[in-house]
């Protein structure tokens, strides 16, 4: 069950990642500067600033990608405070966004995967098996028929590491051939000279995570939980993760 939740993690990261730059492509002419302060603002846990931020842009921005930062913002919101409320707060928000959905005659493939992608998150943090399961089964059959052609290739690019971050799971928990492990790590290496700083920012944490709760290297880990510290000096957790890399080295 561990072993199969660690994947799971894996799964819902990478979907998250797929989202922003989905929709950041999609809209980058009128909302990249608005996406990416909300982005920096959230990632800060300026989450006052972010929350306003996101509602003032909300008319000039598309839906889901609106929507995509306002589950991020309440996810991070959640994660930090740790409270009760914030969760419940996080909760609904996603069913708001899940009602949408189903009451849509012909709901976006994207916006399923961004709705189950959090609830998810959430399921696995409560521990409620059952909607583990549903989104699971929800998450394998929308990416089981996505058509890669149709994408941008910013965004096959990005679905390139959803594999390579998938493999690296099949590969540590399946025990399944390492190569494919070594290759997920390049491409997640490859991807932090990207001029996108999402897309350096999420590579960056994959690896930290990796090397410091999977490998257990934190000499490695170090390198990542310090940029994303240099990046987002205000992200507590973030700050945590290099203490704790530190931390680990030494003993």
């Amino acid at each position: 069950m561990i072993r199969y939740k660690a994947i799971v993690i894996f799964l819902t990261g990478l979907i998250t990642l797929m989202m922003f730059h989905g929709a950041e492509a999609l809209s980058q002419n009128i909302e990249e500067k608005p996406f990416d302060k909300i982005f920096d603002l959230i990632y800060n846990q300026k989450f006052g600033e972010a929350e306003t931020e996101l509602r003032t842009s909300e008319v000039v921005m598309e839906k889901w990608g609106y929507q995509l930062l306002l589950l991020d913002l309440h996810w991070w919101k959640a994660v930090t405070g740790n409270s009760e409320e914030d969760y419940q707060n996080l909760e609904s928000v996603l069913n708001e966004y899940s009602a949408r959905l189903n009451n849509s005659p012909d709901p976006d493939d994207l916006e399923e995967l961004i709705c189950s992608s959090y609830s998810l998150r959430l399921a696995l943090v409560k521990n409620r098996i059952f909607a583990i399961l549903a989104n699971i089964y929800r998450i394998n059959r929308i990416i089981g028929g996505y058509d890669t052609e149709r994408l941008t290739s910013e965004q096959q690019d990005v679905f390139k590491i959803y594999t390579a971050l998938f493999n690296i799971g099949k590969s540590r928990f399946l025990f399944t051939s390492p190569g494919l492990k070594a290759e997920g790590i390049k491409t997640l290496e490859d991807n932090l000279t990207s001029p996108n700083k999402q897309y350096q920012t999420i590579s960056c944490y994959f690896l930290s995570k990796i090397y410091l709760d999977i490998d257990k290297l934190p000499s490695k880990a170090i390198i990542y939980c310090e940029k994303l510290c240099q990046l987002y000096p205000d992200n507590r957790i973030f700050a945590y993760n290099l203490d704790l890399s530190r931390r680990s080295i030494k003993e």
